[in-house]
């Protein structure tokens, strides 16, 4: 018998929501019923991991046009609110605008118990236009949760947060359970990729967004130090989701200038397709702007990847719980570090020893979903 309905509210096909339902449903079984309102379109196969399915079709015309664009927005969503039963708690993922205006619907209106998780760069890269009505929508919420201790501090110091009402609550990574399956070694998952077997696979970012700096990075490794080692490079560029079509255009120009042999994947890729991938690199480049917890980062150093990340980044907990990873103070450092990695890569990837263990207790779902639970039993 179902003692606990729950509405989880974000883009409904994101892994985070559909893995957090299916691990809740593992974890409660029948005594728990999960519905979506999915803030973007939403894919059919992806109703097989809830109970119900909410979303709504928005005029593409309308929500171009300024100034009619939020007001047809929300016009939308009240009509749907109206349609929706009721909860025992709502769950917002990443804090937009429509969630702020939902976030008011839902705490005037209903009892439901109101949960916002922040993922990142709904906090970090927050427009100042709408910080009062993020404040706002915090303001309503019975508990808000982030995925690091860093962001929790962050936020709690910059808006003098009084309320004891902030948890550090991890979402699991899927491919992490993939990536324990995978039998092939480094060398057949490059041959299955069809990688060039006899390069370092370097990686660079996860996505198509210019916060994760390629141009930078692409400059960095144009310096003739670099360039000499081309034959020991392949550059790996999984660019599926985020950015631009005109973003898109400035980074494949750019390869195309570039003397490295490279490979970019553009189009979905399945998680047993990110496991490989993973499995087969050999050093990851990650210095976005800004992040909160990156996932596919934590997946790299899981496979045991030499990973090159930012000091400005908050992957103090990764080092805390043991993982080892080298930090550059700023990309114009990258032509350096890289050199010596490539040189050095053998006694390096010695230091990526513990990594595995180190992410496993922090980002498995087995580890992480007993706090969600908590989380909503509290």
């Amino acid at each position: 018998m179902t003692n606990q309905s729950v509405l989880l509210v974000g883009d409904g096909n994101h892994q985070f929501i559909i893995n957090l339902a299916l691990w809740l449903k593992k974890e409660k079984g029948d005594s728990i019923k999960i519905d979506v309102l999915s803030l973007t379109e939403f894919k059919e196969e992806n109703s097989k991991h809830f109970n119900a399915v909410y979303s709504v079709n928005q005029n593409k015309i309308f929500n171009k046009v300024k100034g009619v664009r939020t007001t047809y927005r929300f016009h939308l969503y009240k009509r749907l609110f109206n349609r929706l039963p009721e909860y025992d708690i709502v769950n917002f993922h990443y804090i937009t605008l429509d969630s702020y205006f939902l976030t008011s619907l839902f705490s005037k209106r209903t009892k439901s118990k109101i949960i916002l998780s922040i993922w990142g760069s709904d906090l970090y890269r927050l427009k100042k236009i709408n910080e009062n009505n993020f404040i706002n929508a915090c303001s309503k919420a019975d508990e808000i949760s982030f995925t690091n201790e860093t962001s929790l501090i962050f936020f709690k110091d910059k808006y003098q947060w009084k309320k004891n009402n902030l948890h550090t609550i991890r979402f699991g990574l899927a491919p992490l359970e993939i990536l324990k399956g995978i039998k092939e070694n480094k060398l057949q998952s490059k041959h299955q990729l069809h990688w060039n077997e006899n390069k370092l696979a370097i990686v660079i970012g996860y996505n198509l967004s210019p916060q994760q700096q390629h141009l930078e990075i692409l400059k960095a490794l144009n310096s003739q130090k670099l360039i000499e080692l081309k034959n020991k490079i392949q550059l790996i560029i999984p660019i599926t989701y985020g950015g631009s079509i005109k973003y898109k255009n400035q980074l494949i120009e750019q390869l195309e200038l570039c003397q490295f042999e490279y490979l970019i994947y553009d189009s979905f890729l399945s998680d047993n397709d990110v496991a490989y991938i993973r499995k087969a690199a050999d050093i990851m480049i990650q210095l976005q702007t800004t992040d909160q917890f990156s996932g596919s980062m934590q997946e790299h150093l899981f496979a045991k990847n030499v990973v090159i990340t930012g000091s400005w980044l908050p992957y103090k907990t990764m080092k805390n719980e043991g993982a080892w990873f080298i930090e550059i103070d700023r990309v114009e450092a990258l032509t350096e570090t890289l050199y010596q990695t490539i040189e050095n890569y053998e006694d390096l990837k010695l230091k990526t020893v513990n990594n595995s263990d180190a992410i496993e207790r922090l980002s498995s779902w087995n580890e992480n979903i007993k706090y969600w639970v908590a989380l909503y039993n509290s």
